[in-house]
């Protein structure tokens, strides 16, 4: 425990440094919610609710810790058409093995599509095509009250000509309060070592988060409140107004930090969510119209052995995006024999 908490406090400093140079980023889809419920609710959810109905299989792509018993034998499907033809989808599956704990596998993947392509005066040179995919590997365990979890994931990344990879990894802690509905998450994401750059050149660094998530549900009201710290060792590109690049007042510095959600839940198969980030609205604004930028909502549907989740989030005034998720318990699944 001591050499694992060692680790944590070194890769805590450590990309607490690296995050005051303005290197570009690496490897960004990383950041891109996993699933339209956490979309749903803000794009950041690193907790999840101590419902165990509730199949949240992908926040543990988020916070490693997230991976409890209630997930055993969950499949998840995850689908984002994003903008410009732009795709997104992930598989997720977890298992808990005894006092093993929880385990999990997921595979992350982003097609940016077909590109033309041109040399230096301009002639076409055909076309080429550029994605990126992360396979990730969970471990986690849960002793009285708290939960610790660890992902461990291989990206690599292919634009056109240029490839990248890494070996990444995620720890996450969980506090469930053992008497009211309350959990709290707090999840280093995206520490590491890159294996190779883009060119000799290009000094990538990872975007690597520190998130801090709290989830409650008061005792008689039907309606569950979420609220995330996100991008708290990352700070500076943040705090700048797009047009006239003048610095924010206090208070929007910290709301610019921040996503919030909530949860009315209508009945035990079917809740209705709606989420802010102040952030994205803040930023992807225009100056005279948001478009509803950094608004989302969605819903969860389920079934015997299914559950729907859909989102629905506005970034710009040219529109939204959709996401869909498709969660599945393999063991209420009922298979005839011959």
């Amino acid at each position: 425990m001591r050499y694992f908490l060692t680790c944590i406090l070194f890769f805590f400093f450590e990309q607490s440094l690296l995050a005051q140079l303005a290197k570009p980023y690496a490897f960004d889809f990383l950041n891109l919610s996993a699933s339209a419920r956490q979309t749903a609710l803000g794009g950041v959810l690193s907790t999840v609710s101590i419902d165990s109905s509730a199949a949240d299989t992908y926040v543990w792509l988020s916070n490693p810790a997230t991976n409890h018993t209630g997930l055993h034998q969950k499949l998840s499907l995850s689908y984002q058409p994003y903008y410009a033809d732009i795709h997104a989808s992930s598989l997720t599956y977890s298992r808990t093995i005894g006092k093993g704990g929880s385990w999990g596998v997921g595979i992350k993947y982003v097609s940016y599509g077909e590109m033309d392509s041109y040399d230096l005066t301009g002639y076409p040179f055909g076309s080429f095509s550029s994605q990126e995919y992360a396979i990730s590997f969970n471990r986690s365990h849960q002793s009285g009250p708290f939960r610790i979890g660890l992902n461990a994931k291989w990206i690599a990344s292919d634009l056109a000509n240029y490839h990248a990879s890494a070996i990444l990894f995620d720890v996450g802690g969980m506090f469930i309060h053992p008497e009211h509905d309350f959990t709290l998450g707090l999840s280093l994401n995206n520490v590491g070592l890159l294996l190779n750059d883009y060119t000799s050149f290009t000094q990538s660094r990872m975007p690597s988060d520190l998130r801090l998530s709290a989830a409650f549900k008061p005792t008689y009201m039907p309606f569950r409140f979420y609220v995330s710290a996100y991008q708290l060792i990352n700070h500076y590109e943040a705090y700048y107004q797009q047009d006239n690049n003048e610095k924010p007042g206090y208070v929007n510095k910290i709301l610019r930090h921040m996503s919030f959600g909530g949860e009315l839940l209508l009945s035990k198969n079917f809740q209705v969510q709606v989420g802010y980030n102040s952030l994205k609205r803040s930023t992807l604004q225009l100056e005279q119209l948001s478009g509803g930028a950094g608004l989302s909502f969605g819903f969860t549907l389920r079934l015997r052995f299914l559950q729907l989740d859909y989102a629905r989030a506005f970034y710009h005034v040219a529109g939204g995006f959709n996401h869909f998720t498709l969660n599945m318990n393999l063991d209420r699944l009922n298979f005839k024999r011959n």
